[in-house]
């Protein structure tokens, strides 16, 4: 997995660090996470908060996006890479439970082979 930084404002370097460690978990073991961009800058816009984060990420068959305003811009990368996760897992589930859902086998299927066994017993 590929991480890209774009940073337009101040960022504690341990916030950093800690926000690519918890994106860079989330692909362990994992190949559906392709490309990872994670943007942050300061704004002037007092309505949102001051900061704004945003992840983009290239996952097989998708684009996910998180985004996050806050007054600070370590607060709002922090929520948007709690935001990250929670689509991230959302995904995986769906795609387990596309995977998981097998054809239901028709009843008439099944008691035809229990007549079938019962032939043969009595043979």
């Amino acid at each position: 997995m590929d991480i890209q930084w774009h940073v337009v404002t101040d960022l504690d370097g341990g916030r950093r660090e800690a926000a690519e460690a918890r994106i860079r978990k989330l692909g362990e073991g994992q190949k559906d996470l392709i490309h990872v961009v994670i943007h942050v800058e300061g704004s002037k816009h007092h309505q949102h908060g001051a900061a704004e984060a945003k992840i983009r990420c290239q996952a097989k068959g998708r684009e996910l996006i998180a985004h996050e305003h806050d007054d600070e811009p370590e607060m709002a990368l922090t929520r948007a890479v709690e935001v990250f996760e929670r689509e991230v897992r959302s995904m995986r589930d769906k795609r387990r439970d596309h995977r998981g859902a097998g054809r239901p086998v028709p009843v008439e299927a099944e008691s035809g082979d229990d007549e079938l066994e019962d032939l043969a017993v009595g043979e």
